[in-house]
């Protein structure tokens, strides 16, 4: 057999022992991940760019300023040609013209400018949050990333004296007490625990 072939099986095997041994030694590696805050009035609500396009997110938006919970939305926008379930900027205005079809007003609707990673995103947000002189920030993030969305916005947000929760959006396609059983779910495991310990090390996690 040819070198890479085999070491292409290898690599494969090697993969496979792991999911199976993690999914023994540790199922909550999936729920580990969707550490987050249980929602609150804030003046600001922010959808991250992994569910400002989510009819779900979108609805909750609306339902908060409806409510009183909150006074302004703030969009956030994923600059990626491949992105398939996150924002483009043209994805992102189809979200706002969503919310403006359910009555918000479009003054209290923003969009921030398209970013490249969340790091780029929670500068854009604090930078929002600082002109706009609000006091709290509630941010909404995709239940697998919320962890780190926490993590990155306590970091960034740190002598600004804006307090910030991040809450836990929950994905259609990942069940994460159960990763393991859905190829989605498999695949959150592996890019998502790489990119945390990238940002501790970088000591951009809160």
């Amino acid at each position: 057999m040819p070198v890479r072939p085999f070491l292409h099986l290898v690599a494969t095997a090697v993969v496979a022992l792991f999911v199976v041994a993690a999914a023994v030694v540790s199922p909550n590696l999936g729920t580990f991940l969707a550490t987050a805050d249980e929602p609150a009035p804030a003046p600001l609500t922010f959808l991250s760019y992994g569910v400002s396009i989510r009819r779900g997110a979108l609805d909750a938006g609306v339902a908060r300023m409806r409510s009183g919970e909150t006074r302004r939305l703030v969009l956030g926008a994923l600059n990626s040609r491949d992105a398939e379930y996150y924002v483009t900027p043209h994805s992102s205005d189809l979200a706002r013209n969503y919310l403006l079809d359910r009555g918000v007003d479009p003054n209290a609707v923003e969009i921030l400018p398209s970013v490249t990673s969340e790091w780029e995103e929670g500068h854009r947000l604090r930078d929002a949050a600082i002109r706009l002189g609000t006091t709290s920030v509630e941010a909404y993030a995709p239940d697998f990333r919320a962890r780190r969305t926490r993590g990155v916005l306590h970091r960034i947000f740190e002598g600004t004296g804006v307090a910030v929760r991040v809450v836990a959006v929950p994905d259609v396609e990942v069940r994460l007490e159960r990763w393991w059983e859905t190829r989605p779910g498999i695949n959150v495991i592996y890019n998502e625990y790489p990119r945390l310990a990238y940002y501790w090390f970088l000591g951009r996690l809160g």
